[in-house]
C-alpha cells in the first residue's frame, strides 16, 4: 500500500480533499495533513509539521497550490518516493487579483459564488462543490487567510526546489485562472519534471479527481 500525504490549498483545512479521497484507486492510502489554523510562513510550517508527518522514501507527497513551497521544503529535508505539485508555484504568481485580495477585511465576507466558479472550480462545477469551497473558506479566521495570501505573494522556494531529489510531477489544470503558465515554466526550467495537463480549473483535484489520480498512479508506477 502506497502512502499518499495530501497538503491542502490556502484554506488549509483539508476538507476539500474529501471528494478526491473517495476516488482513491487500489494500492494507495491517502492521508490529509491539515495546516495549523494560525498565521505562519511556509518555513515555519515545515519546521512544525515535518517531524509529525513521518515522510520517508515509501511516501508520495501531494501539494495543492498554496502548499507547493511547503512541500518543496519538506521533500528537500525528508526524502520521499515522489512529489506531486498541483497548480502550484515556487515564486509569487503574477496575478492582479491575488494582490487585491491581500486584506483581512475582504476575507470577512463570504466569497461570491460567481467568483468561486471563475477563479477556483470553473463554470461547470456543481452547486455542491461551490458550497464546499465557501464553507471551507468561512471556517478559517480572516487574519489567517490574509497571512497565507501574503505568504504566497513573497514565496521564494527556488532554493528548496534545487535540493529536491525525488521525481517530480506537476498536474496542470488547463483552465487555471490563478496560477499562470509562467509559474509552470519557472519550475520546468529549474529541474526535470513530468507535466500532465488535465482539463480543469485551479482546484483540479476537486474538479477532476479521477483524472488526477490516474496521472499520479501512472507516475508513481513509472518511477517506482
Amino acid at each position: 500500500m502506497r502512502r499518499v500525504v495530501l497538503l491542502p490549498g490556502m484554506d488549509g483545512t483539508g476538507a476539500l480533499f474529501r471528494g478526491f479521497v473517495t476516488h482513491t484507486p487500489a494500492g494507495f492510502a491517502p492521508e490529509i495533513a491539515a495546516l495549523p489554523a494560525e498565521p505562519a510562513t511556509h518555513d515555519a510550517l515545515a519546521r512544525r509539521m515535518g517531524p509529525a508527518l513521518g515522510l520517508d522514501r515509501g511516501c508520495v507527497l501531494v501539494a495543492e497550490s498554496y502548499s507547493g513551497p511547503l512541500a518543496l521544503r519538506l521533500a528537500a529535508e525528508h526524502p520521499v518516493a515522489a512529489l506531486v505539485l498541483v497548480n502550484s508555484f515556487v515564486a509569487p504568481p503574477r496575478h492582479r487579483a491575488l494582490r487585491l485580495l491581500a486584506m483581512p477585511l475582504l476575507f470577512r465576507l463570504a466569497p461570491p459564488r460567481a467568483a468561486i466558479r471563475h477563479f477556483f472550480v470553473g463554470p461547470a462545477a456543481s452547486n455542491a462543490l461551490v458550497d464546499e469551497v465557501r464553507t471551507a473558506v468561512a471556517s478559517v479566521p480572516p487574519g489567517v487567510l490574509a497571512a497565507r495570501l501574503a505568504e504566497v505573494l513573497r514565496a521564494d522556494a527556488g532554493a528548496w526546489l534545487a535540493r529536491v531529489t525525488a521525481p517530480l510531477l506537476y498536474l496542470r489544470g488547463t483552465e487555471d485562472r490563478l496560477v499562470p503558465e509562467a509559474s509552470v515554466r519557472r519550475i520546468a526550467q529549474a529541474r526535470p519534471m513530468r507535466i500532465v495537463r488535465i482539463p480543469g480549473p485551479h482546484l483540479l483535484l476537486q474538479a477532476a479527481p479521477a483524472a488526477a489520480w490516474a496521472a499520479i498512479a501512472r507516475f508513481v508506477d513509472d518511477v517506482a
